[in-house]
Order: structure tokens, then sequence, then C-alpha cells
């Protein structure tokens, strides 16, 4: 972590997206044949394959909780990218320890403003867990054409509606913010990533200005990291300083705590 640009070891394990977490990992990869088909991959401490779980598109997002009991996957079912209007997701949640899924989000109780809130059209994705409890978690949830932040809870299988205009967000490790990426008004496919303060509810635009299609990781407290192109990039948390290279030739950080 002190010398990002030192020398790099390969595991062995291929992954289009890859998340780490209390020595267990979750890997999205294509399986090519006469038929492209998908998995996700949990890995253990050692980067070694310990179940396959199948997907049912390509590879978008992956996570893993901080205290290693659950994974997300989110995959495209139709489309190629969020700036797709007719796009259409899957996310699953994952028991690491036994490789089960779980649930799709779609089969949760999603509520908003007090009432339960369901629609044909709902996508799921870019999936966060909490570290002091790995059972909460928040996402993103489409509908209508808008995006909207939603907590949720793995036992009790809801979600509550938080805030509009929010994907793919990322927990601070303190656990007080969020990192996402919010669409600039007017333009389709274009977002600007901003941190919101989840006690006061305001949102700080960050120095990074380019158009960035990622979620987010977080360093540390201070400083996020994200992919552009084939380089991962770090800006801070707060909105001051400017964009830097972080690592090149890379992408899909995950900070194993």
């Amino acid at each position: 972590m002190d010398q990002p640009d030192g020398p790099r070891t390969a595991t062995g394990t291929i992954c289009e997206r890859v998340h780490f977490a209390a020595g267990r990992g979750l890997c999205l990869v294509p399986e090519q044949g006469l038929v492209t088909t998908y998995i996700a991959v949990t890995l253990d401490a050692g980067f070694q394959p310990l179940h396959r779980i199948p997907l049912a598109g390509a590879p978008t997002r992956a996570r893993v909780s901080p205290d290693g009991r659950y994974g997300a996957a989110t995959v495209f079912i139709f489309g190629h990218s969020y700036a797709d209007a007719n796009f259409s997701t899957q996310t699953t949640i994952i028991d690491m320890a036994s490789g089960a899924s779980l649930a799709d989000l779609e089969d949760y109780t999603t509520i908003r403003d007090g009432d339960t809130w369901a629609s044909e059209d709902f996508n799921f994705w870019g999936v966060t867990f909490a570290a002091e409890d790995g059972d909460v978690f928040y996402a993103t949830v489409r509908s209508a054409g808008k995006t909207y932040l939603v907590e949720g809870d793995v036992g009790a299988r809801t979600m509550r509606v938080l805030r509009e205009n929010v994907e793919c967000p990322s927990l601070s490790p303190d656990g007080t913010r969020i990192a996402f990426k919010k669409l600039i008004e007017g333009l389709v496919g274009q977002w600007r990533l901003h941190v919101l303060d989840l006690a006061t509810m305001e949102e700080t635009p960050l120095a990074e200005t380019r158009n960035i299609d990622d979620q987010v990781e977080w360093l540390d407290d201070e400083n996020v990291l994200y992919a552009d192109g084939q380089d991962v990039w770090t800006v801070p948390s707060d909105g001051s300083g400017s964009a830097r290279m972080f690592i090149a030739e890379a992408l899909s950080p995950a900070v194993v705590r």
C-alpha cells in the first residue's frame, strides 16, 4: 500500500471484477465456449477458488461485506452500460461461507415514503456493506428513468429509499459517508463523483471532473480509488486537492484492511 507503483505478483486468478474482505474474495468472470457463460467464484485468502455460482449476464459490480459473510454480484442482463436506457441488471446476495445464492434484490421489499414500493422496471446495482453490521447495505435502484439510494437489511429482506440521484454507492470505512457517481443534469451517461454525509445528507462534489463510470473504493477515510480507462486513480474525499494516478494498468481496486 505504501508503494503502489512497486512490483506485482500474478495470482493466476482471472477476474473482470473482484473484491476482497476478511480473507474472502469474490471474482466475476466469463467462461468462453460455444456460448459464453458467466460465473462468480468465491476465493480464499490465497486466491484459491472455493465455490462457483452461475450468473445470468456480464459482470459489472462485485462487493464483499467487511466481515466476509456476504458477497454481492451485479450483472447486465441486457445492455452493456448504465448509459444504455434499455439496460437491465440482476444483483445477487451470496453467502460467502457456503457459496449459496441467498436472494435477488428484486425479491426484497422496498419501502418509499413509508409505503411499499414495487415496479416491474426495478433495476438494482452497486451494493456496499456496512462494517459494524454486515447485514446492513446500501445500493442503487432505478425506476422510471430515475435512480435512488436505498438502505437495506439482508436478514430482514427489506430496503428503504433514502435519496434520489445516487449511483454505485461506496460506504466509507468509518461508516459516515457514501461516495457515489451522480448523473449530470441534462447529459446522458455523464457522471461526477460526489460524497454524501449520511448524518446531514449534504453532498460534496470531488475534484475529479472527468466522467467516471465506476463504483469507487475507499483507500482510507480521506481518499477514494476508482478506475478510469486502464488505470486506477485517487482523489481526496472532501472535495479538495486534485486527482492523481495511483496504479497504472489496473482496475477493480479492493483495499484489504
